[in-house]
């Protein structure tokens, strides 16, 4: 549609000769002048006050006009020419991304997700009513929606509209403030247990999962993924006789940490099929506490423990060996390494690709563990803080893991590390990779406040397949383990 302009601005009036010598000079006008003058600006008055009429009004229209175009675009938009099946899939996506940013201890009386999809308009209503998927992420914040006349209603909807499909619970704590609403929510939630895939158990002392879970022994035969954080009472210890996970055939990953109400880790309480887990992230008191859950974990993939007490000896015991783990992280919670003899001098991985130590181990240990497992090859990334001031000793590192295509240091401190020290590491690499033909490396600094390498210089680093990246903060390096949990 071609638009249409009829409007014409006026021409300005036409400075008069008999007072165009006055513009710019302080000559007094005479009586006729000035009776000239006084005309001429009062015509040039009123066409300034005509044209401010007319700019607000084309003010006004031209917001009248962007609100259109802002209501009008969307009608071009490319995903109305989505086909149904894609558009519930992205809504799935959406859903579950929602589901997963649910904080341990986060109390959502709504959630958002689905319900604001099925609003958007009447075809995305009908796509999400008709998505079982989008409705099988179920969080129950069981305080705030026993307490509500609707928490009920949406729980149970939200099991209907799910059909048959699997689902995943994430079952916060419930103080007992409506013991009668808290009840009937649990018997809707149990009674659909054997559906129940992917759990996310949060509770302290008076919360279901130290109460009411035993009712769902015995018809977890869907579940595969398990993440448990409690808060126990060091007087009553309420965990000690949960064995509801004990026997469930198909758990495969398990998250689980316990601490008491003063944040201090305590040992788990709870039986899990550890022979066939192939994902383990597990916070323990002490580092003593691992051994004996080594030998166990005979089909694990993934291992991450975390512990913050190092004042147990770990006793001397043969080296476990286990034959499927590539992706080890350890990780100690304390202020100094508990040296010499380290978690890592009874693993035994042949196939590790991912290794990540924390405050652990130095680098002779990391270097004999390597050796011993026999992964030198299969190694591609590693994570390390580097407890000595030489920078040699990650020279050593690289070469013992000739393979790397991901390198981090955390720890690299300004007053121990100079800026040759980036060059340098450029240069071992290049010659560890002339003898192992690795195609690239990416290595991670903490550099404690160096400024970064010189950008000339890390352009002729990135040709060689050789790429740096700086970081102020150890938290910028992402756990291997839980990120997978999300």
């Amino acid at each position: 549609m071609d638009a249409v302009h009829s409007f014409v601005p006026p021409r300005p009036p036409v400075l008069p000769a008999a007072i165009a010598h006055l513009i710019g000079s302080n000559t007094a006008p005479d009586s006729l002048e000035e009776r000239i003058a006084r005309a001429y600006t009062a015509e040039l008055e009123s066409q300034a006050a005509f044209l401010q009429d007319v700019m607000a009004v084309c003010a006004r229209q031209h917001a009248v006009l962007l609100q259109s175009l802002e209501a009008h675009k969307p009608i071009l938009s490319p995903i109305r020419h989505l086909p149904n099946e894609l558009l519930a899939e992205i809504f799935t996506v959406v859903v579950r991304d929602a589901f997963n940013s649910i904080p341990s201890w986060g109390r959502l009386p709504h959630f958002e997700h689905p319900w604001v999809l099925s609003r958007v308009c009447r075809r995305w209503a009908t796509v999400a009513l008709g998505t079982p998927s989008l409705w099988s992420w179920i969080p129950l914040d069981l305080d705030a929606i026993g307490i509500k006349p609707g928490g009920l209603a949406m729980t149970k909807l939200l099991h209907e509209r799910s059909g048959n499909l699997p689902l995943s619970i994430h079952l916060s704590e419930a103080y007992r403030r409506s013991p009668i609403g808290t009840r009937r929510i649990l018997d809707i939630v149990f009674a659909q247990c054997e559906r129940w895939q992917t759990v996310k158990l949060y509770g302290g002392p008076e919360s279901p999962l130290t109460h009411d879970i035993s009712a769902v022994s015995g018809r977890l035969h869907a579940l595969t993924t398990l993440d448990v954080f409690a808060e126990v009472d060091l007087e009553l210890d309420t965990l000690v006789e949960i064995n509801t996970f004990a026997i469930v055939p198909n758990l495969v990953a398990v998250r689980v940490c316990v601490e008491d109400e003063d944040g201090v880790l305590r040992r788990p309480h709870l039986k899990f099929p550890w022979h066939q887990l192939t994902r383990l992230s597990i916070a323990l008191a002490c580092r003593a506490d691992t051994l004996p859950l080594l030998p166990q974990l005979s089909n694990i993939v993934e291992l991450r423990v975390e512990w913050r007490d190092t004042s147990f000896d770990l006793p001397q015991t043969t080296t476990i060996t286990l034959p499927h783990l590539q992706i080890l992280e350890v990780i100690a919670q304390c202020a100094s390494s508990p040296y010499p003899l380290s978690l890592l001098n009874f693993f035994n991985t042949p196939l590790l690709k991912h290794l990540s130590i924390d405050n652990e181990a130095d680098e002779p240990a990391v270097l004999s563990f390597i050796k011993r497992s026999g992964c030198k090859q299969s190694l591609k990334f590693c994570y390390f803080r580097l407890h000595s001031a030489k920078p040699e000793c990650a020279f050593a590192l690289l070469r013992g893991m000739p393979d790397l295509l991901d390198f981090k240091f955390g720890h690299l401190e300004k007053t121990t590390v100079p800026i040759p020290f980036t060059q340098a590491l450029h240069a071992e690499w290049l010659a560890v990779r002339c003898k192992s033909g690795g195609p690239r490396l990416f290595v991670y600094l903490r550099n404690g406040g160096h400024p970064p390498v010189d950008p000339e210089v890390s352009l002729l680093m990135q040709r060689d397949g050789f790429f740096i990246k700086y970081s102020d903060y150890l938290e910028s390096f992402d756990s291997l383990v839980n990120s997978k949990f999300k």
